[in-house]
């Protein structure tokens, strides 16, 4: 009766495995990001242009904290969610936490093929590959303590694998 937390880069598969994994175990799916923009009455994007990172980023850690213990909710988090304040360890404590580890190639190929310019830190990058490396460097010790990690492109039989055993 855990939550899961799934972490990584945008574009990592949180919320279409998310969604996934939720219906195959009968567990409710939540996307911070939309808690967030319902939370403020604005969109991720307007939220950075309007009233800055550090704003937003405690506001996510609020939501974040919302969470309830052992309800039964796939948590797609933000892809910095587990790198500010203590944003991990609660993580941690509140559930079983799966890293989706995706190179910053094909993240760039999925986001180019995405075609929507959502992701506010990465609007606007000279080169998109670069930034998600240096994103992916900077955020890998904070990823890299998840229960878990899946690499490459993953599936929802992967993750289900994963978490049964320890529903």
């Amino acid at each position: 009766m855990k939550n899961i937390f799934l972490i990584g880069l945008p574009s990592s598969g949180k919320s279409t495995l998310g969604k996934k994994l939720a219906r195959l175990l009968n567990y409710r799916f939540v996307d911070m990001d939309k808690l967030i923009e319902k939370d403020q009455n604005m969109t991720i994007q307007e939220i950075f242009s309007q009233k800055g990172e550090s704003y937003f980023r405690e506001v996510e850690s609020r939501v974040l904290k919302n969470t309830i213990e052992n309800r039964r909710v796939v948590i797609a988090t933000g892809g910095g969610a587990p790198c500010f304040f203590d944003n991990m360890d609660f993580i941690k404590k509140s559930g079983i936490s799966i890293f989706l580890d995706v190179s910053p190639n094909e993240l760039a190929r999925r986001i180019q093929h995405h075609g929507k310019d959502d992701r506010p830190l990465l609007s606007g990058a000279t080169s998109l590959q670069k930034e998600l490396e240096q994103k992916y460097q900077q955020r890998l010790p904070y990823y890299s303590r998840a229960d878990y990690t899946l690499s490459g492109d993953s599936d929802v039989t992967q993750l289900s694998t994963i978490v049964q055993p320890l529903l």
